[in-house]
């Protein structure tokens, strides 16, 4: 016995041509782009609320965190499990059953009356999450044919980095003016408003595929393996790496991931297919995209400290200053996204990377007192690259598979994505601990200090920014080998414009 099969007599495989007339293929991005905004805005706006949300709820900043764990953890274990499922199911209910989903929980999380129900909340949002981002990319490879997928990649890399941007600012503005439960009502209407228009926008797909079934055993072993695997990671720099729980999380983590590869390289119908990682161009862009990430996570985790913490900004200063990298990157990933489908993706995707890995050197040379202007290029020069990198390096990993495969194509960009951002602030926080030493020892504490602005002797002052800008220098000279993995990794995937299999008929 294989698989089971997925309880809905007669499902159909994703389909991958419209039954109906197509709408146009700009208001089926924006339709999805207005659902994946969401997601991503509910991101960054929860930080800003955090210290409010433990006020109110006279919960431990601990505690609150853990409403941050949860919805990473799950979000990260069901993308690629939703993505198969799209492939089987069709992507357009699944779509629209995650803006439901995902609207209803944002309204529940913000009735939370306790600590608890609020991470229960976030659990179904991540489920929300998760069906929403492991569709996007699918349905805008089916929607888009080669040769503007790139640009259409780039107006999704805009959508990404325009929530980031736009997250803080938001959620500062909501909480100081309507309180903690605004950041997760405003969602609600979005959503709503997302599903009426992918209602009417998004096409019916048909397939001539047979029906397949899911491998729920598979499913709840990648589930259980990467949220194990991710919370002993999460958790380190708080518990200790010498910790026993942390080594026996990451280590059955492991062994359980382990075995989720055994078992699907032996079902007849897996959950993953592994066998798409012989295809290179598939297997060397999501490596790349995977440390890609990781630069970029170390970077954002300090930026904070660095306008804060050691030049002494206020918060809304310092996310201003911090507008330049989504900027940047918007201007630049359509631009990018669009030479692709003209010259092929790994030229400019490499290209990418080696300036990701050129910002984060020039970045290891910040000081405390360097001019604002010399900062900003820098962090630019890094941006330029993510947004040279993004779209060029997902319209190949999307267009390089069968239409049958593209939604765990997705699922699996989406994993290794939310996987790069918990390594990477993870390894960047450690990191940043070892090299650092004030007064007491300890580099996390140093990083509390300088964001809570606690009164430090002149002598400790200076002592403390001096090891600031060493520990950061060292995480972006980690940042920048990072990049100098991804860039071999892009160049091995291959030459020539991304087209899949079935592009070509």
């Amino acid at each position: 016995m294989g698989s089971m099969w997925f309880p809905i007599q007669k499902m159909r495989a994703a389909r991958t041509e419209p039954d109906t007339p197509q709408s146009n293929p700009w208001m089926i991005l924006f339709s999805v782009g207005l659902g994946l905004f969401m997601v991503v805005i509910d991101i960054s706006i929860l930080n800003i609320a955090m210290p409010t949300l433990s006020r109110n709820m006279n919960a431990s900043l601990e505690e609150i965190e853990w409403a941050l764990i949860a919805y990473s953890i799950a979000l990260t274990g069901l993308v690629p499990f939703f993505g198969r499922i799209s492939d089987v199911m069709g992507r357009k209910r699944l779509f629209l059953m995650g803006l439901l989903i995902f609207a209803t929980a944002s309204f529940l999380a913000g009735l939370s009356p306790s600590i608890l129900w609020l991470i229960a909340a976030r659990l179904l949002q991540a489920v929300g999450g998760a069906l929403i981002t492991s569709n996007t990319l699918a349905i805008i490879t089916d929607t888009f044919p080669p040769g503007k997928r790139g640009v259409a990649m780039g107006a999704q890399a805009i959508i990404i980095s325009g929530g980031a941007a736009i997250g803080p600012t938001l959620g500062g503005f909501l909480v100081t003016h309507f309180g903690w439960q605004a950041v997760f009502f405003v969602n609600v209407p979005i959503g709503i408003g997302a599903a009426f228009l992918a209602a009417l926008v998004l096409p019916t797909l048909k397939s001539n595929r047979t029906l397949e079934p899911i491998d729920w055993i598979g499913a709840l072993t990648l589930l259980g393996g990467m949220s194990t695997l991710l919370l002993g990671l999460t958790k380190g720099p708080a518990w200790g790496w010498s910790s026993f729980s942390v080594g026996a999380l990451i280590i059955s983590g492991l062994v359980i991931m382990s075995l989720f590869v055994l078992r699907e390289l032996h079902t007849r119908f897996p959950l993953v297919d592994l066998s798409l990682f012989q295809i290179r161009e598939f297997a060397a862009a999501q490596m790349a995209g995977l440390f890609a990430t990781m630069s970029l996570s170390s970077l954002t985790f300090l930026l904070p400290f660095y306008w804060q913490g050691l030049r002494g900004f206020s918060a809304q200063t310092a996310g201003l200053l911090m507008l330049p990298v989504p900027l940047t990157l918007m201007i630049i990933a359509p631009l990018s996204g669009k030479a692709s489908d003209r010259f092929g993706s790994r030229g400019i995707a490499t290209t990418g990377m080696l300036f990701i890995m050129a910002g984060l050197l020039m970045v290891s040379q910040l000081t405390e007192t360097m001019p604002i202007p010399q900062v900003l290029v820098r962090l630019m020069v890094f941006a330029a690259g993510f947004g040279m990198f993004i779209a060029p390096n997902n319209n190949s990993i999307m267009s390089c598979v069968p239409p049958d495969r593209r939604g765990v194509s997705g699922g699996l960009l989406g994993m290794f994505r939310y996987l790069g951002q918990a390594v990477g602030v993870t390894f960047a926080g450690s990191l940043f601990a070892f090299l650092v030493t004030d007064a007491s020892g300890d580099g996390m504490h140093l990083l509390s200090s300088l964001s809570s602005g606690d009164s430090l002797a002149s002598d400790a002052l200076n002592h403390s920014h001096t090891a600031f800008i060493h520990g950061m220098s060292g995480v972006a000279l980690a940042g920048a080998a990072f990049a100098a993995v991804g860039a071999v990794l892009s160049l091995l995937r291959g030459q020539g414009p991304s087209k899949g299999p079935q592009d070509h008929a």
